[in-house]
């Protein structure tokens, strides 16, 4: 393995941490590589402190292990969607406070308070609360976000995908930023209207 591709993981692990995504040892990070492979956060590991020595490096088409890092436990929801999903190479798996906290109501709000939301993010798709590190979780999930870019997990917390992990993590600081407009304004935030979001996708297309 690299030493870079380690380096550059976990620098950004620890961004996710920087900008608030994850505490602790919540949360756990993934990255496709070229050879069907991928590395993911070790078990029990710290994103905001990670080391190259808690990446765990394993195969995606099966449970063997090309280094000796015990993979986070959630490696099935990050195996699952990268099978269903060959346009993405990145996973992060996070418990941002006020996304979370929208988790753990019983509504689901339009979220598109934000240009970023539709611009960056996307469909977001939600799933009823299923045990953490579960195949169930992991079938559910994939197959939620085969349309979706971004998964609320009742009680749980969010999964993001996307192309590399600047494009990942900012879909991540983005949610949570919509989600923090709604609890403060108390679900009262106006959403951008059908119209506003086509005008938007336009507008990007001509660019």
């Amino acid at each position: 393995m690299n030493p870079d591709g380690l380096d550059l993981f976990a620098q950004w692990a620890r961004e996710s941490g920087n900008l608030g995504l994850v505490s602790c040892s919540s949360g756990n990070l993934s990255h496709r590589l070229d050879n069907g492979s991928m590395l993911i956060s070790g078990t029990g590991t710290w994103l905001p402190y990670l080391c190259n020595d808690q990446i765990a490096h394993m195969s995606i088409d099966s449970d063997e292990s090309y280094n000796t890092v015990k993979p986070s436990g959630e490696f099935r929801l990050h195996r699952e969607i990268y099978r269903k999903r060959k346009d993405i190479d990145t996973i992060l798996h996070f418990q941002s406070p006020s996304a979370t906290a929208v988790a753990c109501m019983d509504l689901v709000p339009d979220y598109n308070v934000i240009i970023e939301v539709p611009v960056y993010i996307g469909r977001i798709g939600h799933i009823n609360y299923i045990s953490p590190g579960s195949e169930e979780l992991a079938d559910k999930a994939s197959e939620v976000m085969m349309e979706a870019n971004l998964l609320q997990l009742a009680n749980h917390g969010q999964v993001v995908c996307g192309t590399g992990f600047r494009d990942t993590i900012q879909k991540a600081v983005f949610f949570e930023l919509a989600c923090s407009i709604l609890l403060k304004s108390n679900f009262n935030a106006k959403p951008l209207s059908l119209e506003n979001i086509k005008q938007l996708n336009q507008y990007l297309k001509e660019k």
